[in-house]
């Protein structure tokens, strides 16, 4: 299963997105299938190789293999290049590198050039052990 077949009504809540089924349209001509999967994201514009300008936060809508519609209200050019940080749950961001194909009424294509999991250290809560291993005494 991959992370594109994944839906979560609160990222936020610390719970990873639950498995869910493919939209199935009546006639579907695309060749890959789409999820509806709604996650927060923030847009960031690419300029340069370092650059990143932050644009607004916004809301996916599904998704397919190779591109993602977002909830997305201000214009976007078409053949430009963005970040979207998805809040895929507590502690883990899915960051898509990808260029926009269409901005639409109904939301604007993100076509993935590619795509990577990483970890925030700082919101991941870990819990202290209860008692200390064996021979071990805990500092406090």
């Amino acid at each position: 299963m991959s992370p594109s077949d994944f839906r979560s009504d609160d990222a936020g809540a610390g719970v990873c997105p639950a498995p869910m089924e493919p939209q199935q349209s009546r006639r579907e001509r695309r060749s890959n299938q789409r999820y509806g999967i709604e996650l927060n994201f923030d847009l960031f514009h690419l300029w340069g190789a370092n650059h990143l300008i932050w644009a607004g936060a916004g809301r996916t809508r599904n998704w397919s293999r190779n591109s993602i519609l977002i909830e997305w209200d201000k214009p976007l050019a078409p053949a430009g290049s963005v970040e979207l940080v998805v809040r895929w749950c507590a502690g883990v961001q899915l960051v898509v590198v990808g260029r926009i194909l269409a901005c639409e009424p109904r939301g604007a294509v993100i076509r993935i050039v590619r795509r990577r999991f990483r970890g925030r250290p700082d919101l991941i809560a870990t819990p202290e052990p209860a008692e200390p291993p064996v021979g071990q005494v805990r500092a406090g």
